[in-house]
């Protein structure tokens, strides 16, 4: 990207992926720093579909995470729509507002949070070998939204998401397949926003 080598890896969902991909990860490669993205849900109402947040502060239900590093996050607060906040990472996937509402409580409410499954797992493994990383996260789904299927029960022993399983649900209940397409379109408008604010984080 730019002037910027890169290398790329998708770590599957959830924590326990995410932490082994990242070591894996940073045993193949010498990582100058790490920029974990993907989508999360509105934990706050001031966040649209589609917002972006920038983690200023990571947390888990047992505590904080490593901080992320000062100058990755003062770049990308820069950036046009990017909002500093917090991001939740919790053991499940919040699937409604009663959920998301409970989750906002638990960090002591505020502005531009978020909730996502892997965000403290990269935080923590990331400082654990003492490379600086940030954390973006598109915004899929609003604090007031539910989502189409509880997709935790379509989860594998190691937390990532079963798509067969998803996919056969989906076929014997073809009523909530149009709400899954805007969901999958969602999706790839939050992975072309993310695509381009790396790059441009990258050429700051």
């Amino acid at each position: 990207m730019g002037d910027h080598r890169t290398a790329i890896m998708a770590t599957g969902d959830g924590a326990n992926l995410a932490a082994k991909g990242l070591e894996q990860f940073l045993a193949a490669f010498d990582l100058r720093a790490v920029i974990a993205i993907g989508i999360a849900g509105g934990l706050s109402d001031d966040l649209e579909v589609g917002s972006v947040v920038a983690a200023s502060r990571v947390t888990t239900e047992a505590g904080e995470a490593p901080e992320p590093d000062s100058t990755l996050l003062a770049t990308s607060g820069t950036l046009e729509g990017v909002r500093l906040g917090s991001v939740l990472s919790h053991a499940e996937i919040a699937i409604d507002p009663m959920a998301k509402a409970r989750l906002w409580q638990q960090i002591g409410g505020g502005e531009a949070a978020v909730v996502d499954l892997e965000s403290a797992s990269y935080a923590r493994v990331a400082a654990a070998h003492r490379v600086p990383y940030l954390v973006l996260r598109a915004v899929s789904d609003s604090y007031d939204e539910a989502l189409p299927l509880d997709f935790n029960r379509f989860r594998k022993p190691d937390g990532g998401s079963d798509r067969g399983q998803v996919l056969r649900y989906s076929l014997r209940h073809p009523s909530i397949v149009p709400e899954l397409m805007q969901l999958r379109e969602r999706l790839r408008h939050c992975a072309g926003r993310l695509a381009d604010l790396v790059e441009e984080v990258l050429n700051r």
